[in-house]
């Protein structure tokens, strides 16, 4: 099995028992070991550590079995992803269409904009294709059992990618799954509100999006970590705002947590292309307040906040996209030569910050700060 690994990983416990996010949910974290006003100098030196251990490049490792994919030529991979909108997830999307372009295999990506409908008709597309493997970029299986019922009796293989933790069990109908390190990266986001607070205690705001399956385990991951390393003066208000409304509803939502709470001190956007509606809520109804915001995926464009100065972003777990797009193709090569798929692969993650995010680009780029890794796909495919 191929391993993907960073430095200095966090083991993710206490995310078992999720339960569901309102629009504006109050939850105060747990009792914690703290109590009182203050953080531990112990709470906040755990904190610090755990920011600088996932700061550095991250490792590549592969025990996998090598494969031969010269035999898939002609055959034909469809994703479906959750939107097309997404520079994350169209990064990711360039991605597999790169890798599949060198296994001489066909690639469509059905443009999608996050409604159920559209998966739908992307599963209908790919059968009429006779396409080898659906790959659900996003979409949750759960929602179309139906579709995945078809597509199987006609031969067609599912991945889950980027939308299962690692540790969260393979959907119903799935064939293998491309995970996401999205419960350490929700610890660390956190972790990193806690270092920057010194002591204070942190009065977080949470922004999810319900309908994506990470999303109410890395809240629950937040509250956990909240409990452990910052205690009962710590809290985390949750607010909801599905993907197809971060455009038009995560500034008003923001604003109005942020007029309701003065003591909101952070805020934790899940997926970063959140944050962009973030800074000009905080200008709107925090001006004058110290409002830092930490969020998870790295995208290029997001990192730019950090590096031109004046946003609230403070910290961007980062994922890379082409890493992500290579492990899922790996996995639907694997498929298509009926080879044992890998056991909930997932790309490794890296903090990112105003210290250290020129070493994404400047400006940022898609997959850089990562390390060297298409080489070693190249020759596990036998393409090199």
């Amino acid at each position: 099995m191929r391993k993907l690994t960073t430095f200095g990983c966090v083991a993710v416990l206490g995310v078992a028992g999720l339960t569901g996010c309102g629009s504006s949910d109050d939850d105060s974290s747990g009792s914690g070991s703290t109590g009182g006003s203050d953080v531990s100098a112990a709470n906040v030196q755990y904190a610090k550590d755990q920011i600088a251990k996932f700061s550095v490049v991250p490792k590549f490792e592969s025990d996998a079995e090598p494969i031969d994919v010269s035999s898939l030529k002609g055959k034909t991979v469809y994703s479906i992803p959750i939107t097309t909108s997404i520079p994350f997830y169209k990064d990711g999307e360039a991605a597999m269409a790169a890798a599949a372009k060198k296994a001489g295999v066909k690639y469509v990506t059905y443009p999608s904009q996050g409604k159920v409908s559209d998966f739908q008709q992307g599963f209908s597309d790919a059968i009429n294709a006779k396409a080898s493997v659906i790959i659900l970029n996003g979409p949750l299986p759960d929602t179309l059992q139906p579709q995945i019922r078809q597509a199987k009796k006609a031969g067609i293989k599912i991945i889950a990618a980027h939308e299962e933790d690692t540790t969260s069990p393979t959907p119903q109908g799935v064939d293998a799954v491309a995970a996401g390190e999205f419960y350490n990266a929700a610890r660390l986001m956190v972790d990193k509100a806690i270092a920057d607070q010194d002591g204070k205690p942190v009065k977080a705001l949470a922004i999810s999006a319900d309908e994506t399956r990470p999303s109410k385990g890395m809240v629950a991951a937040m509250k956990d970590e909240l409990a452990k390393h910052c205690g009962s003066s710590c809290s985390l208000t949750v607010t909801n705002v599905p993907v197809a409304d971060w455009a038009t509803k995560i500034q008003p939502q923001v604003q109005s947590e942020l007029n309701r709470d003065g003591e909101i001190n952070t805020i934790l956007p899940i997926y970063d292309s959140m944050a962009q509606y973030t800074d000009p809520a905080i200008r709107q109804a925090a001006r004058g307040r110290t409002v830092n915001v930490y969020s998870f995926n790295g995208t290029p464009s997001i990192n730019a906040l950090m590096q031109k100065g004046g946003s609230n972003l403070k910290m961007n777990v980062g994922e890379s996209p082409t890493l992500i797009g290579l492990l899922t193709m790996d996995q639907a090569f694997r498929l298509m030569l009926n080879k044992q798929p890998l056991d909930k692969p997932a790309a490794p993650i890296r903090v990112f910050t105003p210290e250290n995010v020129d070493e994404a680009g400047t400006p940022p780029v898609s997959g850089k700060g990562f390390g060297d890794v298409d080489a070693g796909y190249d020759t596990l495919w036998g393409l090199k």
